[in-house]
């Protein structure tokens, strides 16, 4: 017997070796092996077994297998084969993304002490005596807490808190257990406990649809306005299928922006969830993969990458604010969507998939006009809720006399009104940093990065000018590179200057700023919100991280500082995602039975994009946007890949592009649009240039075959003089 066994490399070919009799009937498609190559063992998977090789020359054989967990699921390894199939990928490259080398590392977690207190510790708080106010004080905090606390947790209550937690054990008050220490964010790690949701008429019926349906793939998408409760839905959903002895995986845009979701899965689940996020380091996620493929965790609850975790018997599979670009792979290779990916896992898996939207992607929509999706409506706002009015506001009228205003006088007014009443405010400006250009007003030189084609950013945090693309920075001139006058100036507005505009104009209010500069500390972004949950600021500042899943119940006015940040970018997607970004954190005003407003600030108040938006009409942005993509031949109504070229050096890079653009001509089923420069020429000292290849026909099937029969998949496996070419099938970023 033979196999083919594929390595973690960029090649599209595998290798064959013998099996040794002693592993024959073992050894199948999806098993890890070490096998010879380069002189070495090295891991491997099987990509086919056969009886017969085909192959003339030499034949090495398999030394042994890896470890008998690290078997991929049937259902999984198909998934992985249709992702190196479709985007173009080579098979190794898609196991190095779903199994790093790292998981094939034996890690043992350190382990942590976690306290609860007993049935005879609640008797004794009452009649505790008080020359041992430590043990009483910390008895207390644990009555309150449902679920297992982590013992070094406990400081504010005792000093010691591992000695009085150890006295407390001795006597019976208390127990401890010991549990592996995992980077969560929530540090629940109890065993979570039943809630009984209880849903509206409405709600009730997208559960019953979904769960009257036959057992089995379906494709849903839950289209809900903002705060209609889709939260809800398919939390409930997932605790009839944990009960059904089958697993759930949820998907969200990345975990630590959207902790609601997450705690609320952690709180009703407990320890039989597992959370898969950027913060937890390789060894970490290794060993939650392990413990999956035991079957120790019945939900996953993580970012997109959380798509390949091997759960075992797949029931459902969510994914939350399915619209959210973070779910496409950019870097490196395989450049998947995992909303696609899970709609695959759900086919193989024979699982329900539930996309969840209050603005779903134009794709998703025009599926379930094709009849592909199936439709569910939550038209209404859980409980008293009502949705905000939105004023737009021309911006064109409000400049100040300095032509700086960034504050039209219905914001400055409205948010003067909510503080009085102690209510809270939030604030969007998409950009981050102070002033977005440094520019001389002689010859107009705007200050660019050395490494990257796009303009430096200064911040107020440390006085430089900062790259936002390679993480370089400069000190400010105040003498121009270009023409040596001394008439630089600053620009354009961010968040920091932004907060200084609030903090000047309500010079009581406490304002908390949200964006990447303030949420790169482990936790940050949990203790921000955590502040503005408890009231311990009135208004929240930030970039697009606030736009979406986030519910305050004081909160009832948004402003939109800038809503044209982004709506002439050179992407056929962008006014889409301005209309998704403005009605997203729109959404966020009003979330219960206080009355909400929005206000949007913008240059273009005629922009339909931004119409639509204000007037929270989906119906109306869909007709549009659909006729636009239609005329224009741009998805949904085609198919279309990027190939784009980096290198060092401009002439090669140039010359490369135009060859493989000249080879890609004169077939009529295809559109050709470029070479050119890409949008943004260079990054971190690499020049680029792009072309798009548009199809006619929606069968990604005949796109692949025109590449591979034009120009092979081989140029995509290494540099050439200095060259990588890469292939990304259905873009998300034009960039």
């Amino acid at each position: 017997m033979f196999a083919r066994v594929s390595f973690p490399i960029s090649s599209f070919r595998s290798f064959t070796y013998k099996i040794p009799i002693s592993l024959n009937g073992t050894v199948q498609p999806g098993t890890c092996v070490n096998a010879p190559i380069n002189r070495r063992l090295q891991p491997g998977f099987v990509v086919a077994v056969s009886a017969d090789s085909g192959y003339k020359g030499k034949i090495l054989t398999i030394d042994s297998i890896r470890e008998k967990e690290l078997h991929i699921p049937e259902e999984l390894w198909q998934t992985l084969e249709w992702i190196s199939q479709y985007y173009i990928t080579p098979l190794g490259q898609v196991l190095k993304a779903a199994v790093p080398n790292s998981f094939l590392k034996l890690y043992k977690p350190k382990q942590v002490q976690f306290v609860r207190i007993t049935p005879k510790g609640l008797n004794a708080i009452s009649n505790f005596e008080n020359k041992k106010p430590a043990q009483k004080r910390l008895l207390e905090a644990l009555s309150c807490i449902n679920e297992p606390v982590k013992t070094a947790s406990l400081t504010e209550f005792a000093s010691s808190p591992h000695t009085v937690c150890s006295q407390l054990e001795q006597s019976g008050l208390i127990e401890s257990l010991s549990q592996p220490q995992i980077t969560d964010p929530f540090e629940i790690m109890g065993p979570g406990e039943f809630q009984n949701i209880q849903l509206s008429k409405e709600q009730q019926g997208v559960v019953d649809s979904i769960q009257n349906a036959e057992k089995g793939f379906h494709p849903y998408l839950l289209h809900g306005v903002t705060g209609s409760g889709k939260t809800e839905v398919y939390l409930k959903l997932a605790q009839t299928t944990v009960r059904e002895g089958k697993s759930v995986l949820v998907l969200v845009p990345e975990i630590a922006l959207t902790p609601q979701v997450a705690s609320r899965f952690r709180k009703a689940f407990g320890s039989r969830v597992a959370l898969w996020h950027s913060r937890m380091t390789k060894a970490e996620k290794g060993w939650t993969w392990q413990q999956l493929k035991k079957g120790e965790y019945s939900v996953v609850v993580g970012a997109r990458s959380a798509i390949f975790a091997p759960l075992k018997n797949l029931g459902l599979i969510i994914v939350d604010e399915e619209q959210e670009s973070s779910y496409k792979q950019e870097n490196p290779a395989p450049r998947y969507h995992a909303r696609d990916v899970a709609m695959v896992r759900g086919k193989q898996s024979n699982a329900a998939v539930l996309l969840t939207s209050a603005t779903p992607c134009l794709e998703s929509y025009y599926n379930v006009l094709q009849n592909k999706f199936t439709l569910l409506k939550l038209t209404k706002r859980y409980g008293k809720s009502n949705y905000p009015a939105v004023e737009l506001v021309d911006m064109k009228k409000e400049y100040s006399d300095d032509g700086s205003a960034l504050l039209s006088k219905s914001l400055i007014q409205a948010i003067n009104d909510r503080l009085e009443r102690s209510e809270q405010v939030i604030i969007l400006q998409n950009r981050r940093g102070y002033s977005r250009v440094h520019q001389c007003l002689e010859c107009g030189e705007i200050k660019k990065c050395k490494h990257c084609s796009v303009a430096l950013t200064f911040h107020r945090t440390d006085n430089n000018l900062h790259c936002h693309y390679c993480e370089a920075f400069e000190i400010p001139e105040s003498k121009c590179g270009q023409c040596n006058a001394e008439n630089m100036t600053f620009s354009g507005s961010g968040t920091q200057r932004v907060e200084d505009v609030l903090q000047q104009q309500f010079p009581d209010a406490k304002i908390l700023r949200m964006d990447m500069d303030t949420v790169r500390g482990k936790g940050s972004h949990i203790k921000i919100l955590e502040k503005f949950a408890n009231g311990k600021a009135d208004i929240l500042l930030g970039t697009q991280m606030i736009a979406k899943g986030l519910d305050f119940e004081n909160v009832t006015l948004v402003g939109v500082i800038n809503a044209d940040s982004g709506l002439f970018f050179p992407d056929f997607r962008a006014g889409e995602r301005v209309f998704q970004l403005i009605y997203q954190v729109a959404g966020r005003a009003g979330r219960r039975d206080k009355p909400g407003q929005a206000i949007i600030q913008t240059y273009n108040p005629d922009d339909i994009y931004i119409q639509t938006a204000a007037a929270l009409n989906t119906k109306k942005f869909y007709n549009v946007a659909l006729a636009q993509r239609q005329e224009l031949s741009y998805p949904p109504f085609s198919r279309i890949g990027r190939i784009l070229f980096t290198g060092k050096n401009k002439l090669i890079v140039d010359d490369f592009a135009q060859r493989v653009g000249r080879k890609l001509q004169g077939n009529s089923n295809y559109k050709i649009l470029g070479p050119a420069a890409a949008p943004i020429e260079k990054i971190k000292g690499n020049w680029r240039a792009h072309l798009i290849i548009k199809s006619k026909s929606r069968n990604i099937s005949s796109l692949h075959q025109f590449i591979h029969s034009t120009i092979g998949f081989i140029i995509f496996e290494r540099k050439w003089k200095g060259v990588r070419i890469l292939i990304d099938v259905d873009p998300v970023s034009m960039l």
